[in-house]
C-alpha cells in the first residue's frame, strides 16, 4: 500500500519499458468483465497530431455541455496530466487511490505502465460518470493497450516513418499498425493523403465493414483562416499544421451527429491550444513537440510567418532519425544550438551535431539562455523530444 504519490510513481514508471504487446491486459480486462465498453468513446492514432485533434475534439464537446475524459501520452508537466476529466488532470489522491486498487494486478498480469495508466483511466472515467471519452493511442494502433475499447468513431491523423523498429520500416507497414483500430462496423476518418497508407486503411475499412471518409485540408490565409463543412475558423497564434488538427477534429464532432452549434465548435477550437505544441512561453519563444521528420517539416514551414533572425535550440532521443532532423533545420534557420538533457534515452549533443556546422551547449538551460541572448527581436523555437520541451518548458517559464 502507497501511502505517497511520488513513491507510487517512482515504481509505476519503472515499469514503462516492459514488453509491447496487448494479449495480457485483453485477458486481465476480460476478467474484469470488460468494464470499458461501458465508456461512450473515440479512437485517435496516427504519427502526428494524436494530441492536438484529441484536445481540439475535447475542447469542442465541453463547450458543449458534455463532461469529456481524455488519455493522452506523454505527459508534459506531470504524470497525472494523461488521465483528465475536461481537461483538468485527475488529483495526487485519486490517482494514489487507483494506483492502490490496481498495484495487486501488476505483477499477475505483467502489466506496463502504460496499461496500468490505461486501466486507472477506466476506473476513473466510470467512476465520475463522463459522457464522452477520447483516447489517443500510445504507440502504434493494432497492439497498443488503447486498443480495447469500442469507439463510437476511429480517426487517424496521418502516417509517416516513427518508431520504425517496432511498426516497421515502410509506410505500408506502419499503416497496417496504425489500422489496426479499425473495428467493425465503425466509421474511420483520416486527413491522410499519402497513396500507400490510404491503400491500407481502404483494404482494412472493407473487411471490417467501416466507412472510410478522407478528409480534405482546407485552403487557409496568411493569418490561418479557413473554412470547413461551413464553419469560417481563425487560428490566431498557432502553427500551421494546427490547421490538419483542428479540421480532423471538427469532421469528428460532425461524424458523431450531436447537432452542435456551428458557433460553439468555431469557438471552441479558436480558444483551444494544446500545451507543447508551438506553445509560447515567454515573448518570441516558442517550445515545440517536432520529435520526428514530418514533425520538424511542419515546424519548418510555420517559422515562415515568424519575425528573424530564427534560432533554434534542438535535442533528441538517441533512437530517433535526429540527422535528418537536424539536417531539415540547419538548412532553415539563421542558428542552431545542439543540446542534450537527462533521460535514458536522450541522444549525446556531439552525437546529435555530428557533421553539421552548427553550436554545441551541453547544459541545456545555458543552450536556452544563450538562444534567447541572440534572437534579439527574431524568434527562439526550443524543440525536439516530447521529453526535452517537458524540462526546457519549466525552465523557461520558471526563469522568466
Amino acid at each position: 500500500m502507497y501511502t505517497n504519490i511520488n513513491h507510487a510513481l517512482d515504481d509505476l514508471q519503472k515499469r514503462r519499458n516492459m514488453v509491447f504487446g496487448i494479449d495480457h491486459f485483453k485477458s486481465l480486462l476480460e476478467a474484469m468483465g470488460n468494464p470499458q465498453y461501458n465508456l461512450k468513446c473515440i479512437h485517435i492514432g496516427g504519427t502526428n497530431g494524436k494530441g492536438s485533434t484529441t484536445d481540439f475534439t475535447r475542447a469542442i464537446l465541453q463547450n458543449a455541455g458534455y463532461t469529456v475524459g481524455t488519455f493522452t501520452s506523454p505527459h508534459l508537466v506531470k504524470h497525472n496530466d494523461r488521465i483528465r476529466i475536461n481537461n483538468e488532470a485527475i488529483s495526487d489522491a485519486l490517482l494514489l487511490k487507483y494506483i492502490n486498487q490496481t498495484e495487486p494486478l501488476w505483477e499477475k498480469y505483467q502489466l506496463s505502465m502504460f496499461e496500468i495508466d490505461m486501466l486507472i483511466s477506466i476506473q476513473y472515467f466510470l467512476d465520475e460518470g463522463v459522457d464522452w471519452v477520447i483516447y489517443e493511442v500510445g504507440l502504434g494502433g493494432r497492439l497498443d493497450a488503447t486498443n480495447v475499447i469500442l469507439p463510437e468513431i476511429c480517426a487517424i491523423t496521418n502516417v509517416d516513418f516513427d518508431h520504425m523498429d517496432i511498426l516497421g520500416d515502410t509506410l505500408e507497414a506502419i499503416a497496417k499498425e496504425k489500422a489496426g483500430i479499425i473495428k467493425p462496423n465503425i466509421p474511420l476518418i483520416t486527413t491522410e493523403r499519402k497513396r500507400e497508407p490510404l491503400a491500407v486503411f481502404e483494404k482494412i475499412a472493407v473487411k471490417n465493414n467501416a466507412l472510410l471518409k478522407m478528409i480534405e485540408i482546407p485552403s487557409y490565409t496568411n493569418h490561418y483562416e479557413f473554412e470547413i463543412v461551413g464553419i469560417k475558423i481563425h487560428l490566431k497564434n498557432q502553427a500551421v499544421y494546427q490547421i490538419e488538427n483542428a479540421s480532423l477534429a471538427i469532421s469528428i464532432v460532425k461524424a458523431l451527429e450531436l447537432k452542435i452549434d456551428d458557433e460553439i465548435i468555431k469557438e471552441a477550437v479558436e480558444s483551444t491550444h494544446w500545451q507543447g505544441r508551438f506553445e509560447a512561453v515567454d515573448e518570441n519563444v516558442y517550445v515545440d513537440g517536432a520529435h520526428n521528420k514530418i514533425g520538424v517539416e511542419k515546424l519548418m514551414k510555420t517559422l515562415e510567418s515568424l519575425p528573424r533572425p530564427w534560432i533554434v535550440v534542438f535535442s533528441a532521443l538517441k533512437d530517433k532519425d535526429h540527422h535528418d532532423m537536424v539536417e531539415m533545420i540547419v538548412d532553415k534557420v539563421d542558428h542552431l544550438i545542439i543540446t542534450e538533457f537527462e533521460f535514458y534515452r536522450a541522444g549525446k549533443a556531439e552525437e546529435l551535431a555530428f557533421g553539421f556546422n552548427v553550436e554545441v551547449i551541453k547544459d541545456y538551460q545555458k543552450a536556452i539562455l544563450k538562444g534567447k541572448e541572440i534572437k534579439k527581436d527574431g524568434t527562439l523555437i526550443v524543440t525536439g523530444s516530447l521529453y526535452f520541451i517537458s524540462e526546457a518548458r519549466s525552465f523557461i517559464l520558471e526563469s522568466k
